[in-house]
């Protein structure tokens, strides 16, 4: 896959033979890790404190140095997974159809605003739904824009139909796997949905090899998940050869959590840095490291998070972000108002904050430190924040690469601040029953 974005962050491969995988978890990283989890989990609320507004908002003018990335939602899904916070209804087709005919006219709306995308990354919801909406959705991209490449969030339902119609569309397919474990995936609400961790392995090789990139999610310290289901998980996916392998720990809103324990089973974090500490063991012998939870084969350096890759980007559809200049931007969560909003010729932005610039760096150094890819010379007023990094551990000593505790550290922020973002859904979808 090509990237060249200037904006884009590559990542920085890491040597494997030069790095330790595993360290020692003592009393000053546990309480360092705890401080800031919660400092994050405060910040967070403060970042993501967005303003209501009735009148229309308008983004700035699009920047002709610059490149974007094009961020669409679709939130249709068959079944709904207890333990997923994302922005979702359950499908019905005419409503479905009617949502992708809307999403291409609000692409058009932001073409006439002059805006361009270099990289297309479709999310959801189960964005294969309606496999042909999709490929219609692509190809209109395609031509409306100057997409080079394409990133796809995909479930494990994957038949020859489905690769032949999307191989020659989607560069990278992102396949969500979450566990191997049959009773496992019970609990979660997906052997039903997907069949027995065979099915799904054996669905997910008719992928690979037909992509450019297969990424396959899984997720770990699930309530009652074991050391060995987890060594499990990290075997099977190996076993495939997948390009990329992304390993998220679990994460969950207010009420999602209540789903959680109530169909899987009570929460902790006591086993989470010991399998952080498996899992960097485990992929760092067939894969690089590019970034806190995501493990790639040599030369890809494309990640799973686009907000990690690019510093701009827009997101059109019902509940995505969007980030510009200074200003997040949130869509409305409601079908009806999406539709209305579009009608009219506007996007459907409904909310906002912006951001000052010491706002926007410190979050951007959070990025750049999650994805180890660091230049100092945009930090050179942090100099004495950089040799706190290295006191602490979280720096390697005279070079600017995150240490193995570091990219734990930086595992469980990025946790918070997805906690963060997951909680403005949840209080969003909250708003469409009043």
């Amino acid at each position: 896959m090509k990237q060249i974005d200037p904006n884009h962050h590559s990542g920085q491969i890491l040597n494997n033979i030069d790095l330790d995988t595993t360290f020692k978890y003592g009393f000053l990283k546990k309480s360092l890790v705890r401080v800031a989890s919660w400092y994050m989990g405060k910040k967070t609320k403060f970042f993501l404190d967005f303003q209501y507004t009735q009148e229309s908002i308008i983004p700035p003018k699009s920047n002709k140095n610059k490149k974007y990335l094009l961020y669409l939602h679709i939130p249709f899904c068959k079944t709904l997974c207890p333990y997923c916070s994302f922005h979702k209804f359950k499908f019905e087709e005419e409503k479905a159809r009617e949502y992708f005919k809307t999403l291409r006219k609000e692409m058009n709306i932001a073409k006439s605003m002059g805006y361009d995308f270099i990289s297309l990354y479709i999310g959801g919801g189960t964005t294969t739904i309606l496999p042909d909406e999709l490929v219609k959705i692509i190809d209109y991209a395609k031509e409306l824009f100057s997409i080079k490449d394409v990133s796809c969030e995909g479930d494990p339902l994957i038949d020859d139909t489905l690769v032949r119609l999307l191989s020659k569309k989607v560069d990278r397919l992102s396949v969500g796997v979450q566990t191997t474990n049959d009773e496992m995936l019970k609990k979660i609400k997906r052997y039903k949905k997907f069949g027995s961790s065979k099915t799904q392995l054996e669905n997910i090789t008719k992928a690979i090899g037909k992509f450019s990139i297969v990424n396959t999610d899984l997720i770990f310290n699930l309530p009652s998940q074991t050391q060995k289901m987890l060594e499990d998980d990290l075997d099977e996916i190996i076993k495939l050869n997948p390009e990329q392998i992304s390993v998220y720990p679990l994460m969950y809103s207010p009420s999602v959590k209540k789903k959680i324990e109530k169909n899987i089973g009570k929460l902790h974090n006591e086993n989470e840095i010991n399998f952080y500490n498996i899992i960097m063991d485990k992929l760092q012998k067939n894969y690089n490291q590019i970034s806190s939870w995501t493990f790639a084969k040599k030369n890809i350096h494309t990640f799973d998070e686009y907000v990690v890759e690019y510093n701009e980007y827009i997101g059109l559809g019902s509940g995505s972000f969007s980030f510009i200049e200074d200003t997040l931007y949130i869509n409305t969560f409601s079908l009806e108002k999406y539709k209305k909003c579009v009608e009219k010729g506007n996007l459907s932005f409904e909310r906002f904050k912006k951001y000052n610039e010491n706002d926007i760096m410190k979050y951007q150094l959070m990025l750049d430190l999650f994805s180890n890819n660091i230049d100092m010379k945009k930090y050179k007023k942090y100099k004495i924040l950089f040799q706190l990094l290295q006191w602490f551990g979280i720096l390697k000593k005279d070079l600017f690469q995150t240490t193995p505790f570091g990219k734990y550290l930086l595992l469980v922020l990025m946790k918070e601040f997805y906690i963060g973002m997951d909680f403005v859904r949840e209080t969003s979808r909250m708003r469409l029953n009043r």
